[in-house]
């Protein structure tokens, strides 16, 4: 069977990049997240893999958003963004974002990227070949 994958992150369109959050991120503009994220699913998907690209807001509605797609479909890997994951005032929605996977996704696999640029070898640490039988 096909490696399936959720690659959840924020929206491009939420974040103030002058922000002190975001400043850990040198030359991170809307567009070159948007190009980075567009850029790893295509990469992914054209090796192979079954990825949703699920884009969310800060705080409990991103949470929301990140828990209804993984209630909705069975993933074997969950991509988590690095906007979610080393952004100090992000932590509550990545330790929800965590949470929803443990529970709706048993077995499932955590992959992070290291930064805000297309890394589909990222998912290769846990699958490198996109068929492989993950249930």
């Amino acid at each position: 069977m096909t490696i399936t994958a959720i690659q959840i992150g924020l929206d491009p369109d939420v974040i103030d990049y002058s922000s002190p959050d975001f400043a850990q991120f040198p030359g991170l503009t809307r567009e070159r997240l948007r190009a980075a994220n567009d850029d790893n699913v295509a990469a992914l998907r054209t090796a192979g893999y079954l990825v949703d690209n699920c884009l969310i807001d800060f705080g409990q509605a991103g949470a929301d958003k990140a828990r209804q797609w993984l209630e909705a479909k069975r993933y074997d890997a969950v991509l988590i963004g690095a906007g979610v994951r080393l952004v100090a005032n992000n932590t509550l929605l990545f330790e929800s974002i965590v949470n929803a996977a443990h529970a709706t996704q048993p077995g499932c696999r955590f992959v992070f990227n290291r930064a805000a640029v297309a890394t589909p070898d990222d998912i290769r640490r846990w699958y490198p070949q996109p068929e492989e039988v993950a249930r």
